[in-house]
């Protein structure tokens, strides 16, 4: 298997997911007076997943042959997207806290690739592997398909009884309650399934080669690498919190309020975004000396 012809198929894959995903999302982000009940509170976690997820497409794509290159101009994105929907025709409006919250995934997707790079050495053996089997995993239809069905169960699973709940606890459902049950239960979907299709050829990997694979460097266990997680994830949720503060004040104007509320909604998927960072974060910074 040659790698290099596997990490072109991969980039391939990856660019042919990010139109495939490209298109809907601006459609729906410029659907002439787009609006429904209960969406508003939902808006920032929407466009927090949204741009987030599209930031993680374009690193992957790889435009002009660099991540950081697909970092940017999904970054750029953001503001044309958001500028472009104060076009008159459209009866749409620009929302700088919008803005802020798109920006806001595309950091934390941006943080997350690196710090998945960082958690093996350049030029060892750890990075060389882990580099394969990204390219083995993204080469394939076959892991698209089981990432694409492990999603979609979260989605029915998850999402199915955060409606429910919501129909038991309120009484009504609306609209906004579906997109952001889709959304969340979606978001834990994608991790989910990248973890299982990476350790799924990962094995594979292991049992055509016939040697245990190379791992990228593991945290090390105890007290110290769950600090440094815990440590990292309190000052991502204050950075937050501080985020907040500044954007809308102690005391939050009325006119303000649906914002704020969205904030206060996007809070619970931000949070799940931070473990994960957290995770890939502390496992970066705790690799062993010996393979830095």
């Amino acid at each position: 298997m040659d790698a290099e012809v596997l990490a072109v198929a991969a980039r391939r894959a990856w660019r042919i997911a990010l139109v495939a995903y490209l298109i809907p999302v601006s459609i729906a982000t410029h659907w002439p007076r787009l609006g429904f009940p209960g969406g508003g509170t939902i808006d920032k976690f929407v466009h927090f997943l949204a741009f987030g997820v599209l930031a993680w497409l374009w690193m992957h794509a790889r435009p002009f042959g660099r991540a950081s290159a697909g970092w940017l101009i999904a970054a750029a994105w953001v503001y044309l997207d958001e500028r472009t929907q104060a076009i008159e025709i459209l009866g749409r409006t620009f929302s700088l806290h919008d803005m802020i919250a798109g920006w806001l995934g595309v950091a934390i997707a941006g943080a997350l690739y690196a710090a998945r790079t960082a958690a093996t050495a350049p030029r060892t053996a750890e990075r060389t592997d882990a580099q394969f089997v990204e390219s083995l995993t993204y080469s394939r239809a076959s892991s698209w398909l089981i990432a694409g069905a492990i999603t979609l169960i979260w989605i029915l699973l998850l999402g199915g009884a955060m409606v429910l709940l919501e129909r038991l606890s309120s009484g009504e459902v609306f609209v906004g309650t579906f997109v952001y049950a889709i959304g969340f239960a979606g978001l834990l979907g994608i991790v989910c399934a990248t973890v299982a299709v990476e350790s799924l050829t990962r094995a594979q990997f292991s049992s055509v080669v016939g040697r245990p694979l190379i791992r990228p460097a593991r945290m090390r266990r105890g007290v110290r690498s769950l600090a440094t997680m815990v440590g990292i994830a309190l000052l991502l949720m204050l950075a937050f919190r501080l985020l907040v503060l500044a954007l809308f004040g102690s005391t939050v104007p009325d006119e303000l309020a649906v914002d704020h509320e969205g904030f206060r909604v996007l809070t619970r998927g931000y949070s799940v975004a931070v473990a994960v960072l957290s995770i890939a974060a502390a496992t970066a910074l705790l690799r062993p000396r010996a393979a830095q």
